[in-house]
């Protein structure tokens, strides 16, 4: 939760209609949050402190009047730089990217950049670290939203998600991210990865937080009275397609949530997913060539020198993916869409959101039952079909492991099944109970 007080928008703008709360004192807030957490979580790579508070001062009019907010540095935000988290970019948008144009329009407070995994091609966005236990990730590549949003430096933020990016972060700190369908949103003005995944979204301290927000960005949400998901929405559970792949904490708050929606009189039906290897494989035929694509004038010129680490090598193998291996992916992602639409009809799939708790910094493999996987697929098995389906998945905090690290619960709609998905997720906290979390302030 952002605050103690405000715990979300909805609560802050309760007070500042009914004259409680200044719009000013939720900057104060946001502003003493980033002093006190950004030293150990580094999630900015932009926070121009005197600007953010000229606009704190003076608003403007709107839905989100003085909501401070956040951006990842993919997304343009004219008079801040655009790096992607890399050496190799650094651009100075005069123009604000649509979306983020929008949330200005509505009157928020936009407090700066947020760090990401370099060119948002990875799960891990190192330097950053996890509010909840600084030796861990947050995950990625939205991770520095997360982490601002978690630790209360922001009331909300502006992720994207190719493979799980937003929601993967915001299950490992304990927040909520929603991927919207593919395409619901404008994706101009944010730098891409692959463009036949791309998807932007928000995250957010409640779900009703994050379906404003996503109205707000050009989504299609309906009035509140229209929020009435539940126990008559079919509750499909993929549990064979993650056997061996959730740790302890994970199956047991999974086991928790599913008696859960079980006691509610949900109707918890069983439902089959295609094997790892097929989703990964398509998605990786088509992500390959195009991420390649995307960045080719880097790696072909004098810039390719200030991309970190193995980024460009592992870039360059979409060099060498066909044009015929490149359109069968495609044609197979066509068929598994039209599938697993008629699969799902008007039920929502149901599942953990990532297998396990946040990994430890510095940690290349994790444990799992079914024997020592790479952090990239422990993170991103449970999350890819949705994205290489382009299919509305939204995580919200699914309960706490032993040590107090956050796990998420995934729910997964058909194209254009926003809202419902949203409302699901809505009736999902409202019937687990679970109290907001918020990890504890450093000591110095």
């Amino acid at each position: 939760m952002f605050s103690d007080e405000w715990p979300d928008w909805q609560a802050a703008e309760r007070a500042i209609r009914a004259g409680r709360l200044a719009p000013y004192a939720l900057w104060k807030q946001a502003d003493h949050a980033i002093q006190c957490w950004e030293p150990r979580v580094h999630a900015f790579l932009h926070y121009d402190r005197g600007a953010v508070e000229r606009q704190a001062r003076a608003p403007g009019p709107g839905a989100w009047s003085g909501a401070p907010l956040v951006v990842k540095d993919l997304a343009d935000v004219a008079g801040m730089p655009t790096t992607g988290g890399s050496r190799a970019y650094r651009m100075r948008p005069a123009r604000d990217a649509a979306v983020v144009r929008r949330w200005r329009e509505a009157g928020a407070v936009l407090l700066g950049k947020t760090n990401t995994e370099e060119l948002a091609f990875g799960v891990i966005t190192a330097p950053t670290t996890n509010p909840w236990d600084s030796s861990r990730i947050p995950g990625g590549s939205s991770g520095g939203t997360a982490a601002a949003v978690a630790a209360g430096m922001a009331m909300g933020g502006l992720g994207t998600d190719t493979a799980g990016s937003i929601r993967i972060p915001a299950a490992l700190c304990g927040v909520v991210g929603f991927k919207p369908t593919f395409g619901a949103l404008p994706t101009t003005g944010i730098m891409a990865l692959a463009p036949s995944f791309d998807t932007v979204g928000p995250l957010a301290h409640s779900v009703a937080d994050a379906a404003a927000l996503f109205g707000s960005m050009g989504g299609a949400v309906r009035d509140q009275d229209a929020w009435n998901a539940g126990a008559r929405v079919p509750v499909l559970v993929p549990d064979a397609y993650w056997s061996g792949r959730l740790d302890a904490d994970v199956a047991r708050a999974w086991a928790h949530a599913l008696g859960v929606l079980e006691a509610a009189g949900c109707r918890v039906e069983p439902m089959m997913l295609d094997p790892w290897a097929h989703w990964r494989d398509v998605f990786l035929a088509v992500r390959r060539p195009e991420s390649f694509l995307v960045h080719r004038r880097v790696l072909e010129g004098p810039r390719r020198s200030q991309l970190g680490g193995n980024l460009a090598a592992r870039l360059e193998e979409g060099r060498d993916v066909s044009a015929v291996d490149y359109l069968a992916a495609q044609a197979e992602r066509r068929h598994l869409i039209a599938q697993y639409r008629r699969r799902m009809g008007a039920g929502v799939m149901v599942l953990p959101t990532v297998g396990v708790v946040a990994p430890r910094v510095g940690e290349d493999r994790v444990r799992l039952p079914r024997g020592a996987t790479s952090v990239w697929e422990a993170l991103v098995s449970l999350t890819l079909p949705a994205s290489v389906l382009g299919f509305p998945a939204v995580s919200v905090p699914m309960g706490e492991s032993a040590e107090g690290l956050p796990t998420g619960l995934q729910i997964v709609g058909v194209p254009g099944a926003d809202q419902r998905v949203l409302a699901m997720a809505d009736w999902w906290t409202r019937q687990a109970a679970l109290t907001p979390g918020r990890p504890s302030l450093p000591l110095s």
